[in-house]
């Protein structure tokens, strides 16, 4: 089983994604990734979104932890909310080095109403971070 952690990061109604294009495929990730052998969920996430972002990131809360079979494969995620950011952002990491046009990784500050418009993975959690954190104008 894989074992990741993911964090949402918010900043006046817009949410933190990395867009992907990889081989024709286009969708949507929140930054993170796995954790690393004796790392605590929480350490993996501050440690993915540094790699990824540049951001350095204090985090709020456990949001959710969410099962997933992805190609036959068990995963287990857990969510994090990023109460407080700073940093320049910028893609590093691991990433930053594969980066191509065939397998691009873009990092954006995306409306959270929009999450109902792309392709985002999982997409079960972009449904609830619709639900938790867009508030309607009306």
């Amino acid at each position: 089983m894989v074992v990741g952690s993911r964090v949402v990061i918010l900043n006046e109604g817009k949410i933190l994604l990395i867009h992907r294009l990889k081989y024709g495929k286009e969708y949507y990730v929140l930054p993170g990734g796995a954790i690393e052998k004796d790392e605590s969920p929480e350490n993996a996430a501050i440690r993915e979104v540094k790699e990824e972002t540049n951001l350095d990131v204090e985090l709020n809360s456990l949001l959710w932890k969410f099962n997933e079979n992805v190609n036959d494969e068990e995963r287990l995620g857990y969510y994090f909310l990023a109460n407080k950011f700073n940093g320049k952002l910028k893609l590093g990491g691991p990433e930053a080095k594969i980066n191509s046009k065939n397998n691009s990784y873009l990092l954006e500050w995306f409306p959270i109403e929009e999450l109902k418009n792309i392709l985002f993975y999982p997409e079960e959690i972009g449904e609830k971070i619709i639900a938790k954190f867009f508030r309607s104008e009306s």
